[in-house]
């Protein structure tokens, strides 16, 4: 841990990289007040049936939108994109308590408005994954993006807690305009962004015969299936994803039913599971971080699967709680190691694109999880649910080291030609 604190203080001193990542604290921030504080609002108005469909609205439609955010950022200034992106969510989120206030507020409005802001939201998620090695050195990317994923893990942690006394404190309808507020103040973060080129297209082998790229190259799917190594990162990061939705439906029913602790019982898990990963994200670059790719990924995804399988012999909250802290730990740094492989294999021009595709892909993950997670619960039991999870966690392990795209990749290093990261 004291190595990646170390690699986080020399790459915030960049000015660039430091806007962008206090721009998506914010933004992670936001999103938590967003969760909360539209949840309370919709199960004002109607119910957990609409509101199940408004989170839906939230994530399926990235599936679309990930490709073209990827196209449009390898072929314009990011920085004004990103403004675009967060401005435009803003003013949907603000309009929220407006309707509401004028007693105009459908949920069929919050549907749209849902759809509209996933949909935005592609350009920012793309940025995040593409955009650093733009912004810092190679041998800096490990702690730019373990500084990217403690964002998403102190979001996890802090921002429902905060959003949900905000919320009782002040109404749902003010905490969304503090959301708004958060995404103005990331358009001003974005808008500081130093003026990126757009990267150089690759000259074709054979100009005069060379026809339009095919739809599916265009927006990057048939990029990816050139990048053999970066297809099967692809494939452990939607398992992973997969994983995830499967226990958060796990979650309270293993609290409920198996400890039995309650709701709060359930809150302490979901702590527990939050605190171990960003404990993940720190520590993981520094424990495991000199290993070749394809066995540090490896033990990355395995090391957590016999503490969570523990899960089903837990006598109590306490122990429980411990065990799922483990877990979370070892499986916490898998996204750093997947972002910074994948930038480092994939050439700066066609970077945007590959993790458009990817979005695609893996924004399936979690909603089929969940659907696994709530057929396993129903269909096998709590603890027959858990050792299948541990079980798949031991066998996706092995997918890094017997594909033989990821075992021929050593010490992964910079794309050829990359170019030096923008000052500002």
């Amino acid at each position: 841990m004291r190595q990646t604190l170390q690699g986080a203080r020399r790459v915030l001193r960049q000015q660039a990289f430091r806007r962008f990542w206090l721009g998506m604290m914010i933004s992670r921030a936001g999103d938590a007040f967003t969760l909360v504080a539209l949840s309370w609002i919709v199960l004002g108005i109607a119910g957990p049936v609409q509101l199940g469909v408004v989170l839906m609205c939230f994530g399926l439609p990235r599936i679309v939108s990930g490709p073209v955010a990827g196209r449009l950022l390898d072929g314009a200034r990011p920085r004004l994109l990103l403004a675009t992106d967060n401005a435009a969510r803003g003013l949907l989120i603000a309009a929220v308590p407006v309707l509401l206030w004028q007693h105009r507020l459908v949920v069929a409005d919050l549907y749209g408005i849902a759809a509209a802001s996933a949909l935005l939201s592609a350009v920012t998620e793309v940025a995040e994954s593409a955009l650093v090695p733009r912004l810092v050195e190679d041998e800096q990317l490990d702690a730019a993006n373990s500084l990217l994923a403690a964002n998403w893990e102190l979001a996890a942690i802090a921002g429902p807690a905060a959003a949900g006394l905000i919320v009782a404190t002040v109404g749902a309808p003010l905490a969304l305009l503090l959301d708004a507020g958060s995404f103005a103040v990331m358009t001003a973060l974005c808008l500081s962004l130093p003026s990126l080129a757009r990267p150089p297209e690759p000259a074709p082998a054979e100009p005069a015969q060379a026809g339009p790229a095919p739809a599916h190259d265009w927006l990057g799917l048939g990029i990816l299936l050139r990048f053999p190594a970066v297809l099967v990162i692809t494939a452990c990061g939607f398992g992973m994803l997969v994983f995830d939705g499967v226990a958060t439906v796990l979650y309270p029913v293993y609290a409920r039913t198996f400890l039995p602790a309650g709701p709060a019982g359930y809150g302490v898990l979901v702590s527990a599971a939050g605190a171990g990963a960003l404990l993940g994200v720190l520590a993981g670059p520094g424990l495991s971080g000199r290993l070749p790719p394809s066995r540090r990924l490896a033990v990355v995804i395995a090391a957590g699967a016999p503490w969570f399988g523990l899960l089903c012999l837990a006598p109590g909250l306490a122990v429980a709680a411990v065990l799922l802290g483990l877990a979370t730990f070892a499986w916490g740094p898998y996204y750093v190691f997947d972002r910074t492989l994948m930038q480092r294999l994939v050439p700066r021009e066609v970077l945007s694109r590959v993790a458009g595709a990817r979005m695609t892909i893996s924004s399936l993950g979690f909603p089929l999880g969940s659907a696994i997670g709530g057929v396993l619960a129903g269909g096998i039991g709590v603890r027959g649910a858990i050792l299948a999870i541990a079980c798949s966690a031991l066998a996706l392990g092995l997918l890094p080291l017997l594909a033989p795209a990821l075992r021929t990749v050593g010490g992964a290093r910079a794309a050829p030609g990359r170019p030096a990261p923008a000052k500002t």
